[in-house]
């Protein structure tokens, strides 16, 4: 656990000697759990290389996790489900350039807009994979839609953890600029087409999308005010609430009848239904990666340090 924790946080960063302590401590607590825990991480593949390069992924079961009320051990199984399902369901390229090579991005041709799919960066707590809206001429994220792979009874899910928005002053206006320049595509419905298009490829069934009440943001010493009105959202996407609390979103969205649109309206809706289908596209034309193809060179910015010693 020494060499875990001195990878965690390394001489030079602020409190580095408090934080190791606390990190050594906590194992000591758990030692049985932690040990599987490390075990596991590396037997997967793609989990040991991601955390070769980022060693904090290590630590993430230690801390608040997915949602509301999970312990050590639910944690380490929400990791590990997510990491090799990503190893069993994407290209091994696929998955490299996403977390190791700072992500996937494809960029609208006509308007300053785009759409990544990278980590979950600012928001780890959420999910281990992200969707982000950009707005390229402000430099600025317009939303950000974090989640997992989950086994669930009937296949594979994905597990939804945060939809998160800008911040400051200009926000709202940044918003309703980026949806009338996307034809009445609001960001979170461009990310929230991303994350229906990738669980089609992947086979997956449903969403399973956090509710407030079970946002893993009210886990803390002083829970944190969730803004979103997350059920509304996930409302208007089919979603049906779940006896847990969550909401529970289909991959298949049946599609409006156009003859049920006002005649003065359907131009506008044929291009924002546009809009959504290039989404799709663009992240099929991700997945679309022949078998056997790998990674063509270590990631830019990766660590070079040495294999790292999990256990």
């Amino acid at each position: 656990m020494a060499n875990v924790s001195a990878a965690c946080h390394p001489v030079g960063v602020r409190r580095w000697w408090l934080k190791r302590l606390k990190l050594i401590g906590r194992a000591a607590f758990r030692a049985m759990a932690v040990l599987s825990w490390l075990r596991a991480a590396a037997s997967c593949a793609l989990l040991r290389r991601v955390a070769s390069a980022r060693p904090v992924l290590l630590e993430r079961p230690f801390r608040p996790l997915a949602r509301f009320g999970l312990g050590f051990d639910e944690r380490a199984r929400v990791l590990l489900e997510h990491y090799r399902l990503m190893h069993d369901k994407l290209p091994a390229a696929v998955s490299e350039r996403i977390y190791l090579d700072g992500g996937l991005r494809w960029a609208l041709p006509d308007v300053p807009y785009a759409l990544r799919l990278a980590d979950s960066g600012p928001n780890p707590k959420e999910g281990e994979l992200a969707f982000y809206w950009m707005d390229l001429a402000r430099g600025t994220c317009l939303a950000q839609l974090s989640f997992y792979l989950a086994q669930g009874q009937h296949g594979i899910e994905l597990f939804v953890g945060g939809l998160q928005g800008p911040a400051g002053p200009d926000s709202r206006d940044a918003i309703r600029e980026a949806t009338r320049a996307c034809d009445g595509l609001r960001p979170k419905d461009a990310v929230m087409e991303a994350l229906l298009a990738l669980g089609a490829a992947l086979g997956a069934e449903r969403v399973v999308a956090v509710s407030r009440r079970n946002h893993v943001g009210r886990q803390r010493r002083t829970p944190r005010a969730i803004q979103a009105d997350y059920e509304s959202f996930w409302t208007e996407a089919g979603g049906q609430g779940l006896p847990c609390g969550n909401v529970s979103v289909p991959v298949a969205q049946p599609r409006r009848d156009l003859a049920t649109v006002p005649s003065k309206k359907r131009a506008a809706y044929r291009r924002k239904q546009a809009r959504g289908e290039a989404i799709e596209a663009a992240v099929r034309a991700w997945l679309a990666v022949p078998a056997g193809v790998a990674a063509d060179v270590p990631a830019t910015g990766a660590s070079t340090a040495p294999a790292l010693a999990f256990a």
